[in-house]
């Protein structure tokens, strides 16, 4: 029983041992697969790219080993590229006591720094958000001098975009931000012009002659306010039982002038005519010679006496007539 046990033992032990082995063999191989051979010629990556502040032999080569971390050169700003000459790279390399051929023929060695992009509306809402907080929360439409401003930070860069100093002119809105994309960074100057915004009501789509304008079509938009023309309409309630006078476009401001109230009576319809006096109620034919809302004046042609006369609409295909106008004319 003694031999049976000693037995198991001993299979354990140099089990143990034998995994042991195995791990420090297949150790010592990525140690050894990592550290690239210094004779081996140095092997350019198709796409160079960093994201810190120097460009090292790892960030140019895929086999760069013990010079992974030696430092190239400076790298260029987030977000942008610089070339290398490819015989100043192979000197680098030899100093080194490595060897890179340009075996290729390449020009130049193309290098981009990665960085965080801060676009143009990004800035145009910041600056917009710091001028409408220093006037009560007004609207601010804002243009850069240079639309297609963008900026790049570093990619390990602590806190956000922050505005250091905005002077705008009373006259003409043309502003100079100076923006610290991120902590500790040299602010940068950025110029434009913003225009001060005024909510008016406006249609959602466009309309045609004489249609009925629908509640649910009227919408607020934002308009320049040196952009504002005398006599818009301000109030959504001014659309109520409107129609629209013309042909009217979507996203415009209106005038009371563009639409009208909605007719009851139409041009060339035949409406019934009411004479009435306390205890007598007389009734007539004309034809209309315009269109009217109810309660608005009218003139029609009374087809008995075929004279024109005034008449107040009431009601659709209805009208009351002074009684000083004689029904026969």
């Amino acid at each position: 029983m003694n031999i049976f046990f000693e037995h198991i033992r001993l299979r354990r032990i140099t089990t143990v041992l034998a995994l042991a082995l195995l791990l420090f063999v297949a150790g010592a191989t990525m140690v050894l697969g990592d550290e690239a051979d210094p004779t081996e010629p140095l092997l350019l990556r198709s796409q160079i790219e960093t994201q810190g502040a120097f460009l090292r032999f790892v960030d140019v080569f895929s086999n760069a080993g013990a010079l992974s971390q030696t430092v190239l050169t400076r790298a260029p700003d987030p977000g942008r590229r610089v070339s290398l000459d490819p015989s100043w790279l192979s000197a680098k390399a030899a100093a080194q006591g490595r060897i890179w051929q340009n075996l290729s023929g390449l020009k130049r060695v193309t290098v981009r720094r990665a960085g965080q992009r801060i676009g143009t509306e990004h800035l145009r809402t910041l600056i917009g958000e710091e001028l409408g907080s220093r006037a009560d929360g007004v609207h601010y439409e804002i243009t850069l001098s240079n639309r297609a401003q963008t900026l790049f930070i570093p990619m390990d860069a602590k806190g956000v975009p922050e505005i250091i100093s905005l002077d705008m002119m009373a006259q003409g809105g043309v502003f100079t931000a100076r923006i610290a994309p991120y902590e500790s960074a040299v602010a940068i100057e950025i110029r434009g012009r913003a225009w001060a915004l005024v909510q008016v009501p406006a249609l959602s789509r466009s309309y045609r002659a004489d249609e009925a304008i629908a509640p649910e079509d009227v919408k607020w938009i934002d308009v320049r306010e040196t952009n504002l023309r005398a006599g818009v309409l301000m109030d959504p309630d001014s659309f109520t039982g409107k129609v629209a006078r013309r042909a009217l476009r979507a996203g415009k401001p209106l005038k009371f002038s563009d639409l009208k109230r909605l007719a009851a009576v139409k041009k060339g319809e035949i409406i019934t005519i009411t004479y009435q006096v306390p205890g007598i109620r007389l009734t007539s034919q004309g034809r209309s010679l315009g269109e009217a809302a109810l309660g608005e004046p009218l003139r029609v042609v009374n087809l008995q006496s075929s004279r024109t006369i005034d008449v107040v609409v009431t009601a659709p295909g209805k009208a009351t007539a002074n009684i000083g106008t004689a029904i026969g004319g």
